[in-house]
């Protein structure tokens, strides 16, 4: 998972919510979050972002960063909207009610693969800390518009990483499993820096990519033997092209899989001091930024 930074929403999400959200407040105040047809309708209008979605993250699921198609996979509300889940007692507990009316919120909506977005991963899913409370519901009958605070969750103690508003590398970590063994044969694994990557590695079942990662970094790791090599004879405009190679391909690219951890190894296996040593530049923190327009 790395930071990302997806823009102002598209006209057609707006176009979206104004459809719908009357509708969704007429049958709230009819019949309350449980309504069959009340539920169905939640799960209107909010897929016309997924397109601007999928292009702003480079093709990518917001969460284990592997490359997906866009036709049958889906739009992931951060903040459910039929219920969410809490950990209570190592049980899952659902709180009905949140969060529906962030249905249609651009902040709310990540292009997802299948895996992270399914019931047995994420899901409805959406722990909070102990003893603190969930954002404000409205309540019955709604009259007028939704205040903005209803759609103002950042006082919310969540303990899931949002990646529009966290950094990942603060709390998400790959590192080798055994570092006895040669840098080129080092396996990776993944590591919470603190409760909330903890959780959301739980969450979202992070683990289940580490084959795909350690696949991934396996080239970076060949790369990294090169430029080993030119260090030690001595090669150091040689070092330094391969370096700035490895880079380009594994932490530079939008379009790469698994940039935090790309991130990670190339920290682990050049440190900032060697890095210095040897005139080799630093590795830019991975973010997904806006494509640029063509």
């Amino acid at each position: 998972m790395i930071k990302l930074e997806l823009g102002d929403e598209p006209h057609e999400l707006v176009a979206a919510r104004q459809e719908n959200w009357p509708a969704a407040v007429l049958l709230f105040n009819q019949h309350g979050v449980d309504h069959k047809e009340f539920r169905e309708l939640l799960e209107t209008g909010y897929q016309v972002a997924k397109p601007v979605l999928f292009q702003r993250q480079y093709e990518k699921c917001a969460f284990c960063e592997r490359s997906e198609d866009a036709e049958f996979r889906p739009v992931e509300h951060f903040r459910p909207k039929k219920g969410a889940q809490d950990k209570v007692d190592a049980r899952w507990v659902t709180t009905s009610g949140h969060y529906w009316w962030l249905a249609w919120t651009w902040s709310n909506l990540y292009f997802s693969c299948q895996s992270c977005n399914m019931a047995g991963k994420k899901g409805n899913k959406f722990p909070i800390e102990p003893g603190t409370a969930r954002a404000q519901t409205p309540t019955r009958p709604i009259v007028g518009p939704v205040t903005p605070e209803f759609f103002d969750c950042s006082m919310e103690r969540r303990l899931l990483l949002d990646p529009r508003l966290d950094d990942p590398l603060d709390h998400l970590q790959w590192i080798p499993v055994d570092r006895q063994l040669p840098k080129a044969k080092w396996r990776w694994t993944l590591e919470g820096l603190d409760s909330l990557g903890d959780m959301t590695i739980e969450v979202l079942d992070l683990d289940r990519r580490v084959d795909f990662v350690n696949r991934r970094l396996k080239g970076l790791q060949n790369l990294w033997e090169e430029v080993d090599l030119f260090i030690a004879d001595d090669q150091l405009v040689n070092a330094r092209r391969c370096w700035d190679k490895l880079l380009a391909q594994y932490i530079d690219d939008p379009y790469q899989e698994f940039r935090n951890a790309g991130w990670w190894a190339v920290d682990t296996l050049c440190p900032k001091d060697m890095r210095d040593r040897y005139g080799l530049r630093h590795p830019q923190i991975p973010v997904v930024t806006l494509p640029k327009a063509t």
